[in-house]
């Protein structure tokens, strides 16, 4: 611990054994030390990448469903020819029952 304060600043002291490797380096009286190795970097690269494909999955799957709501959705002139429809109906229906032959 005291020869890694007695590091310069900005100097590292790398160690590496098999596929595990650590770094320590000491900056403003504070020591920062990483460690590392291949098959857990691997592991975090291959979650990285599942995430960033999931993600975009995701956001393709939001866009298009956006765009199929859009084209789906009945528009303000459909649901007023509708209403008209029946407002017209109604009242043609009126007058056959109120001026029926008898």
């Amino acid at each position: 611990m005291d020869s890694l304060l007695k590091l310069p600043e900005g100097a590292v002291y790398r160690e590496s054994k098999d596929r595990a490797h650590i770094e320590a380096k000491q900056k403003e009286g504070v020591i920062y030390i990483t460690g590392t190795c291949d098959s857990l970097q691997r592991e975090v690269e291959r979650y990285e990448a599942l995430y960033h494909t999931a993600r975009d999955a995701l956001e393709s799957y939001a866009s298009h469903s956006e765009e199929e709501m859009l084209k789906r959705s009945p528009s303000l002139c459909r649901y007023l020819a509708v209403f008209i429809s029946g407002v017209l109906s109604g009242a043609l229906m009126m007058i056959v029952i109120i001026y029926k032959p008898k």
